[in-house]
């Protein structure tokens, strides 16, 4: 299990900026406090996220990228976006209504929805599946959004409730 998910969380961080001459990369932070680690260890999934803060000489400023991993404990295979939901559209259209509202950190705009990406970062949490969205810099890289089960548990395919929210 911790081997599979160290892999995974390695793989999230291959598709971001590496350290090269023209790129320095360190540990990065969120608004909220979220930083890289563990997120949840529970009976059902274990869970991650990898933010990393990376700038490029000659660029304004720097930027953060962000990678989530979700490992079934039963199974120590990943659990992604596709495993989730029933059907795709219709979480894609709930959920982006959903998330303006729940935002309390009132950083979302309307239109940091529309792109068809907004499911790709999410984690499990106790009380709901928490979204991380990609917002301009000036509003902090990402807005993270708790979606409360309750008001996504029809979405989930047959399974993924009682798997994510295992204690």
């Amino acid at each position: 299990m911790t081997n599979r998910f160290n892999s995974a969380m390695r793989a999230s961080l291959a598709g971001m900026p590496q350290p090269s001459p023209e790129t320095s990369v360190d540990d990065g932070a969120l608004p909220g406090g979220h930083r890289s680690g563990v997120t949840r260890i529970g009976a059902g999934a274990i869970a991650g996220r990898l933010v990393v803060l990376w700038y490029s000489k000659g660029a304004a400023h720097p930027n953060q990228n962000l990678g989530t991993v979700v490992i079934a404990t039963g199974t120590a295979q990943p659990v992604t976006v596709d495993d989730l939901y029933r059907d795709r559209a219709a979480a894609l259209d709930r959920i982006r209504k959903l998330l303006p509202e729940s935002d309390s950190s009132k950083r979302l705009d309307p239109r940091d929805v529309d792109d068809d990406r907004i499911l790709d970062h999410w984690l499990p949490t106790a009380t709901g599946l928490e979204f991380y969205i990609g917002v301009p810099h000036a509003a902090g890289d990402f807005v993270s959004v708790l979606v409360p089960w309750d008001r996504i548990a029809d979405l989930l395919r047959p399974g993924v409730l009682d798997l994510l929210r295992a204690d």
